[in-house]
């Protein structure tokens, strides 16, 4: 077989664990770490406290004013009279929130639906990614064509139904809704430094809160992106078991969306993300470096009823 040939059969195998690679380890950190766990709140319970013994007032008798004559009263200027004509404070207008407030609205909404006891979740996912330049540019338009018969073969549509938190997920596990739904198997963090602009919109009678988050790159040297890692996921090559040595994993993010709809009843019925990301993968064969370089994303929807 000529170097030429095996030089393309590497790109593409560097191609197809870019896209293995987003399938596994987008949504599913391989860091040597242990998961943080959602930990259920706790209602504490007040000790009681030895009571304190009462003392004897010390406290002169204070002395009895003299009678005066009595004052008429005026209608409207008792102090004791209640002022039926005031309400309770109401909630804040969604749509004049300001970023910091839709920031905090996001994390409470989607942590709320990863914490749902009994719910069904459908959530479906498009993968698209296409080499832009290649060691072998000649062959770009061919190996886009088994990237597209690799890529179909990923995404889809996965289903649950939770009671009690718990749902049987395809391949038989039991699962709770903190396992499947993004970021998985931790606690949704936005933080304001990490997120670039933020709004509220009307959608019929729900409320679409959506923040989308600042531009992140990484490295083999440093692979993780510290704000698309809490809200969605990302990209880990550099973790993966590969029959290869990658000498180059450059990953840049251009700014991630992710969407929360939110009904009356203030329950999660949508959850929208959007992962646009560019990147270039390198190998060392035959004493060459071998690349490619790509663009691509994962658009994914998920839908929750009660």
């Amino acid at each position: 077989m000529r170097k030429e040939i095996k030089a393309i059969i590497a790109v593409v195998l560097a191609v197809w664990f870019f896209v293995m690679g987003f399938e596994l380890g987008a949504y599913k950190e391989k860091k040597a770490q242990n998961p943080i766990d959602t930990v259920n709140p706790v209602t504490s319970t007040t000790q009681p406290t030895n009571p304190q013994p009462t003392l004897p007032s010390t406290t002169e008798p204070s002395t009895v004013p003299e009678p005066t004559d009595p004052q008429p009263t005026v209608p409207g200027t008792d102090d004791t009279t209640t002022d039926n004509s005031s309400t309770a404070p109401t909630a804040k207008d969604p749509l004049s929130l300001s970023k910091e407030e839709i920031v905090a609205e996001v994390n409470k909404y989607v942590n709320q639906v990863k914490k749902e006891q009994n719910m069904t979740a459908s959530g479906t996912s498009v993968v698209n990614v296409s080499v832009t330049d290649c060691t072998a540019q000649g062959f770009v338009s061919t190996i886009n064509n088994i990237i597209t018969s690799i890529t179909d073969k990923f995404g889809g549509e996965e289903n649950y139904t939770f009671v009690n938190g718990q749902a049987t997920d395809a391949d038989g596990k039991a699962v709770t809704p903190w396992d499947v739904i993004p970021p998985t198997r931790k606690d949704f963090s936005a933080v304001d430094a990490g997120v670039a602009s933020a709004k509220v919109e009307k959608v019929g009678e729900n409320t679409m809160y959506t923040i989308v988050m600042v531009v992140e790159d990484t490295s083999m040297a440093n692979p993780v992106p510290t704000y698309n890692s809490t809200v969605i996921g990302y990209l880990d090559l550099v973790s993966l078991d590969l029959p290869i040595t990658l000498t180059k994993a450059d990953m840049h993010y251009p700014g991630s969306t992710i969407s929360v709809v939110v009904n009356p009843d203030g329950k999660v019925v949508e959850i929208i993300n959007k992962l646009p990301m560019e990147g270039t993968g390198a190998t060392k064969f035959l004493g060459k470096e071998v690349f490619a370089s790509f663009g691509g994303a994962l658009d994914e929807k998920w839908t929750f009823t009660y």
